[in-house]
């Protein structure tokens, strides 16, 4: 039986957030609490040794803004927007250069969901027919094809006790025609880190993009501070993707019938 694949053009999370009376900021939002909807982008679940699974989801990124005026919208500086979130914490914030120790920003932060929203809410929606897709022969068609792609990709702790299957939509995929192979270059995505050395497990956890083009072995790049060199010198340092995990893994496509 085929797994429940997640529709991403069509589940989102919607929450009402707590307004921080001590936000001085100036111009300013608007009176009045804001009610957002965002795309997921990736989901995750992680099930350890005693057969427990949990859940996280990731939010498409967007930009900071003040929320409802009329005179002026975009920040100044502007930051991304980007969090992972399960049901009871949140990690999410603003990403921006700076100093590497605070890792660009705030969204590594992990906080209490019920200390930040009046309300959260997941609203997943799963396409009603699938395939999974066996060979790269099927990959390339269902490509060619226009259907929706999502992956469905499992890696596992050192010790093989912990289990996670990352979830995603293929945005990007390459395909060679005439020996029908594919290579997939998507993101961004939850990485999870199973042997990280955190007291938190959705400390464990980062944005990455993927690629790879066999069905056992991927490579993962995850954002994080990067070095800005000049003359073989490091003169500072930004937020991108840059750190490369080369890892077994094991995948499976599903392709979405129209």
């Amino acid at each position: 039986m085929l797994p429940d694949i997640t529709d991403y053009g069509n589940s989102y999370v919607r929450w009402t957030g707590r307004r921080s009376a001590a936000d001085k900021r100036k111009p300013g939002h608007m009176p009045g609490d804001n009610t957002v909807r965002i795309l997921l982008d990736s989901r995750c679940w992680i099930t350890d040794a005693s057969g427990e699974t949990r859940e996280y989801n990731m939010i498409s990124p967007c930009r900071t803004e003040w929320m409802y005026r009329t005179d002026v919208l975009w920040q100044q500086p502007n930051y991304e927007f980007a969090g992972i979130y399960s049901a009871t914490e949140w990690m999410a914030g603003h990403v921006r250069a700076g100093d590497a120790n605070e890792f660009g920003g705030d969204w590594r932060v992990a906080r209490n969901i019920d200390d930040l929203f009046r309300e959260l809410r997941t609203d997943v929606r799963h396409y009603q027919e699938v395939e999974e897709l066996e060979n790269d022969e099927q990959v390339v068609e269902a490509t060619l094809s226009s259907h929706p792609i999502v992956a469905r990709t499992e890696v596992w702790s050192s010790d093989e006790n912990t289990r996670a299957v990352i979830e995603y939509p293929i945005k990007t995929m390459n395909v060679q025609l005439e020996r029908r192979r594919m290579q997939v270059d998507t993101g961004p995505l939850i990485y999870p880190d199973p042997d990280a050395d955190e007291e938190s497990e959705i400390k464990k956890l980062h944005f990455a993009f993927v690629c790879f083009n066999v069905y056992d072995v991927a490579e993962f790049i995850l954002r994080g501070p990067t070095r800005v060199m000049r003359d073989d010198e490091q003169v500072g340092t930004y937020i991108d993707y840059s750190n490369v995990r080369r890892v077994p893994i094991k995948n499976t496509f599903y392709a979405a019938r129209r």
